[in-house]
């Protein structure tokens, strides 16, 4: 075992890493039956903010030197394997590396060690001897480290426990074997708190009998009609066969038995394994009158038929898995089935593909394929596999509803296509003039709807309009048909010395039935009004001049948006609107200020600017007397001097003024100057 003595310096900078102050442990170490390791270990106490990686070391050696196996950048993945440990042949050694993120010293755990369990056969006693995975003990393990033997081949009992804090190390065990010739093995187990366990090397021997049966031979696997596996193998030999068993691989790619057949002159079975969506891996093993069993014969996997469409080229093709355990390559039949009739042999292939071009639009075409051994005359036949092919018509009509500004950089562009078409998706074409040239901005795989929606987000909506298509391609990735050209609404404008702004906007042409009016909204200090300043009817100039000296007290920017009103009468039945690009002029601000008031007078009773199209947020109005003591202040636009200070009078003379103000660009206004007070 290997402690890192750096662990204790490490402990006393916990604090400044971000790091609780506990145990950085592996809490388990397990091998599978093929030698690869599975580690777990915890996280408690780390802090995923600090954290960058796990390293995971390996030696074969205590002492090492130690390999990095694995390095790992998720903090919640506590678990690794490391499937080249090959730890059922060979000791293995672990620890864990924890790296933080900022530079911090790195964290590691203690050096474990896979359980690796020896079995000695011994005149019928199997002698168990095998390691703690650490000394002292995991604190988080069970301190019983479980015995368990595998008999019969597949099956594991719990026969025994070794406490390890009164046991030897290494740990020891005797079994008495009392079965008639048969290979018993055992692994060992010790569980841990956190739910997972440590688990040993499987390991054992073959007692009494060791004299195992002849290697069963395939004759071949097929699939029959319902997509079931069946198999066929020679007699074996010796005559001290008593049964067979048919094994079949799993999703872990782990062989499992599912029938077990008695009497050496069996020689098929038809089983309940689905073959219909897969290849099935089939091997046997022979077993004798003691138990004893053969190696496992060489497999054979049944031949996996898949279909596939070819629009383009109006063909089915077929492609399987080879049958190649004959010795000599065979000769496919491919068998077909159309629309529930007889089969019949459609061609032959000496590869594993093959093209059916003899198609009928909505038949329903059935395959399998029959491997031929025309020197043993024996077959192999896959699954059966169905596809019904279509050619669907083209594309009949597709029409762009609308092209409208959605923000300084985007347009959003709605189509209404023909859904019912064999098309693959739509792809939207932009250029800056009607002839073109275009090209490809967004595209948009089809669903099925008729309704399309799209976005361009390369554009610069204020500077020119847009010309947009929209263009379908088919299942083959052909552009097959285009919409009619749209294009986007383009609105300018500047504002007047003479408190009006003027608009200008290009005619949205687009629409079958034309433009019914155009609505002009407009937007004063943040607020866009909901109801339009003004409609103009299609067919006048499409000019504006907005009045804005009734918004004299606004901060002086003026946004404005055009919306395009569709006329009745389209031939898809739409009545859409299109929207136009945002525009915002500014109006200069204007500050007027009087140079003397009055106070209890008829005109004049109070002293402050008059501020027109000023933006108040940031307002200050202070006013000063002739020492410049400042004796009124106010952020508050609509709060004029009254001529007072200090809840009394002030005299009457020359005051300073001082305003500050936030135009809407940003940019300061301050105005100062001199104002009399006259009592």
């Amino acid at each position: 075992m290997r402690n890192f003595p750096l662990i204790v310096f490490f402990s006393i900078l916990l604090n400044s890493l971000g790091i609780a102050s506990y145990a950085f442990d592996i809490h388990c170490v397990s091998v599978d039956q093929n030698g690869a390791v599975t580690l777990n270990w915890d996280k408690n106490g780390l802090q995923g903010a600090f954290f960058s990686k796990y390293y995971v070391y390996h030696s074969t050696v205590s002492a090492g030197p130690y390999s990095l196996k694995d390095s790992i950048f998720i903090f919640n993945n506590t678990t690794v394997i490391d499937p080249t440990a090959a730890a059922n042949n060979n000791l293995a050694y672990y620890y864990v590396v924890c790296v933080s993120n900022n530079g911090d010293p790195d964290l590691y755990t203690d050096t474990i060690q896979a359980i690796f369990l020896n079995v000695t056969p011994n005149s019928g006693i199997a002698n168990l001897t095998w390691n703690p995975t650490h000394v002292p003990a995991i604190a988080t393990n069970n301190p019983y480290y479980k015995i368990y033997r595998e008999y019969p081949a597949g099956f594991f009992t719990l026969i025994d426990s070794i406490n390890v804090n009164s046991a030897s190390n290494p740990m020891t065990y005797s079994d008495i074997i009392s079965i008639c010739s048969d290979t018993v093995k055992y692994k060992i187990e010790v569980g841990d708190s956190s739910g997972c366990k440590s688990v040993s090397n499987l390991d054992g021997d073959l007692f009494v009998d060791n004299n195992a049966p002849s290697i069963p031979t395939i004759d071949s696997v097929s699939v029959d009609a319902n997509g079931n596996v069946l198999v066929a193998w020679f007699v074996g030999t010796p005559a001290d066969v008593s049964f067979y068993q048919v094994q079949y691989k799993d999703n872990l790619n782990q062989f499992q038995p599912i029938a077990t057949l008695p009497g050496i002159n069996t020689t098929s079975y038809s089983s309940v394994l689905d073959a219909s969506a897969g290849s099935q891996t089939i091997e046997m093993i022979t077993i004798d009158s003691c138990a004893n069993q053969s190696a496992q014969c060489p497999p054979h996997s049944t031949i996996f038929l898949e279909l596939s469409f070819e629009l383009c080229a109006h063909s089915i093709n077929l492609s399987w898995t080879p049958y190649d355990y004959w010795g000599t390559p065979p000769t496919y039949e491919i068998l077909v089935s159309v629309n529930g009739g007889p089969e019949t042999v459609v061609g032959t292939s000496t590869t594993t593909y093959f093209a059916d071009t003899s198609l009928i639009s909505g038949s329903t075409f059935c395959y399998r394929v029959r491997a031929l051994d025309v020197g043993r005359a024996r077959t192999s036949t896959s699954n059966r596999a169905c596809l019904v092919p279509n050619f669907p018509p083209p594309p009949t009509f597709s029409y762009i509803r609308r092209v409208t500004v959605t923000g300084p950089n985007s347009i959003k562009v709605d189509a209404y296509v023909d859904a019912a078409a064999a098309v693959i998706g739509y792809e939207l074409l932009r250029a800056s003039t009607a002839a073109g040239p275009f090209v490809s901005v967004a595209s948009l795989p089809a669903d099925g709807s008729p309704y399309v929606s799209l976005s361009d987000y390369g554009v610069n909506t204020s500077a020119q309009a847009y010309y947009y298509k929209l263009a379908t391609i088919d299942s083959c990735g052909l552009q097959v048909f285009d919409s009619q050209i749209s294009k986007s609404i383009l609105l300018t404008g500047f504002s007047n010395p003479d408190y009006t702004n003027s608009l200008f906007w290009d005619d949205f042409i687009q629409w079958p039935t034309g433009v019914d009016y155009y609505n002009v909204y407009r937007t004063v200090n943040g607020f866009r009004d909901p109801v339009p300043i003004a409609t103009i009817v299609n067919g006048n100039l499409l000019v504006l001049t907005d009045t804005v000296i009734d918004d004299f007290y606004s901060d002086g920017e003026f946004c404005y948006t055009i919306q395009a009103i569709e006329s009745q009468g389209n031939p898809y039945f739409f009545l859409d609107s299109s929207m136009s690009n945002e525009i915002c002029v500014r109006q200069e601000p204007v500050i007027f200020i009087p140079n003397a008031f009055r106070p209890g007078g008829d005109l004049n009773e109070s002293f402050g600017p008059f501020n027109g199209f000023v933006d108040t947020k940031n307002y200050s109005f202070d006013i000063f007397n002739r020492w410049g003591e400042n004796i009124y202040s106010t952020n508050n636009p609509n709060a004029p001097w009254d001529g007072s200070t200090h809840q009394a009078q002030a005299p009457e003379g020359v005051y300073i003024y001082q305003i500050k103000a936030t135009k809407v660009d940003g940019s300061e206004i301050r105005k100062v100057g001199a104002v009399t007070l006259i009592r």
